[in-house]
């Protein structure tokens, strides 16, 4: 708050003065005496306490940078405004399909300008005084089981449910994924439900991780035991973005699981038109029926009489029956919608 100076002096009531401009003044709901004061702009407040005797002087003092609040034994500091904050949600500023161009995506390829590398020897030799001081907290016999384990015992780290490369590709840890591969783990590895690495990073729309992947070389044709594709699931979340770019990588958009149905299905059942309009300008077959004999129509025409039914019906109707996905491009290869 900027206060001026005035030649004419005046008197201010402020009411429920709870201590915001200096520590030391308690909460309490008294009236305070604004005397203004013609020299040099500056302002004098003064507090009357009934139940003190003694008072308290502030002066708010302005400089060519900024208001410093000096007090009798009090330091103003200005509030936190978050600008420096170790948590930050940015966005993809590429804003490319996938992620492509993310922090954790320039990590795992060692990208990063100089001023953002930290220092090489610092870092080994903190990593070395690291493993010292942990292995002599170490008890002799688990200090033998990291000397026997180097590499990563992929046997004894995971199960049949619990897959460490799955997990990984869940929480968006790119670098530690690649460091796995590395070590010779199938990068399509499946759990006990069939799903690879790439299903479960659709499940999470963890959309950096599975442009990882996919240019890795992760299939995105393998079915789970459900005969889900990863783009069942891409539909599922109603995550558009996973949709155009497995596309791209030439999915299966008829694909069917073990019960007849198709992304498609699942995209009306989701009521996402956007997605469903992907999906057909690119070949979905609208006349597939799932094994209880519905087509996507049937399912939008279940959902009762609402505006979503009637705008999904009309998508439905309108676009071809299963248009040529060649046909759902333009010279840039970019989608349709």
């Amino acid at each position: 708050m900027v206060l001026t100076g005035a030649e004419t002096a005046s008197t201010f009531l402020l009411l429920g003065f709870h201590g915001a401009l200096c520590p030391r003044i308690p909460s309490f709901s008294q009236g305070i005496n604004l005397h203004q004061l013609s020299r040099n702009g500056r302002f004098v407040f003064r507090q009357e306490q009934k139940w003190r005797a003694s008072t308290m002087r502030t002066r708010v003092v302005e400089s060519n940078e900024a208001l410093a609040l000096e007090t009798y034994g009090g330091v103003w500091e200005d509030p936190d405004d978050g600008s420096e904050s170790d948590y930050d949600d940015g966005e993809d500023e590429n804003g490319a399909v996938g992620g492509t161009g993310t922090d954790d995506e320039s990590e795992s390829r060692g990208g990063g300008s100089d001023a953002q590398m930290p220092n090489t020897t610092a870092s080994e030799t903190y990593e070395e005084d690291l493993a010292k001081e942990v292995e002599q907290l170490l008890t002799p016999e688990e200090r033998q089981i990291l000397q026997e384990n180097e590499t990563p015992n992929l046997g004894r780290i995971s199960t049949a449910k619990w897959k460490p490369l799955q997990t990984l590709a869940l929480s968006g840890q790119i670098r530690h994924m690649d460091k796995l591969v590395k070590h010779g783990l199938d990068i399509d590895n499946v759990d006990k439900d069939g799903r690879t690495a790439l299903h479960k990073a659709v499940i999470g729309k963890k959309e950096a991780v599975i442009s990882h992947l996919l240019r890795r070389g992760a299939s995105p044709h393998i079915r789970d035991k459900d005969g889900a594709s990863p783009l069942h699931y891409a539909a599922e979340v109603g995550a558009i973005q996973t949709v155009k770019l497995l596309i791209k990588y030439k999915v299966d958009v008829n694909a069917t699981d073990e019960e007849g149905w198709t992304p498609l299905h699942i995209a009306v059942q989701g009521r996402n038109r956007d997605i469903a309009k992907v999906l057909l300008v690119n070949g979905a077959d609208k006349t597939r029926r799932n094994k209880n004999g519905m087509t996507a129509l049937d399912i939008a025409l279940r959902y009762g009489r609402d505006f979503k039914s009637y705008d999904l019906a009309k998508l439905l109707l309108i676009l071809p029956a299963n248009r040529d996905p060649l046909y759902a491009h333009d010279h840039k290869n970019r989608i349709f919608l």
